[in-house]
């Protein structure tokens, strides 16, 4: 292979790598997740203490609840593709830490 195009093909994957990582970063920031996490556990507690009273939940109680569930479970997934990226980017640099140093 050509060096020229060998290292451009290099220098498009780390720009594309950087994109990618931004871009799920953004989706799961880790202050916003914990926030999510403990507005889902007291809407829950709400619920549970309505229900025990057999008092109706609110239509817009269980909608948040919803919401709440459903944000947290994106944020969750974009984390795993981050956790499979850095384990995938932690093999390749093995690999690269095999081939010996620059003279």
């Amino acid at each position: 292979m050509d060096i020229g195009k060998a290292k451009q093909e290099a220098e498009d994957l780390v720009v594309r790598l950087r994109e990618v990582v931004s871009t799920l970063r953004q989706v799961a920031p880790m202050p916003a997740r914990e926030t999510k996490r403990e507005q889902l556990k007291a809407v829950a507690d709400s619920i549970r203490q309505l229900e025990h009273k057999h008092v109706p939940v609110p239509d817009d109680l269980q909608g948040l609840k919803g919401k709440l569930e459903s944000a947290i479970d994106k944020v969750e997934k974009h984390q795993v593709v981050l956790y499979f990226l850095r384990e995938q980017l932690s093999q390749v640099l093995a690999e690269i830490g095999t081939l010996g140093h620059k003279s």
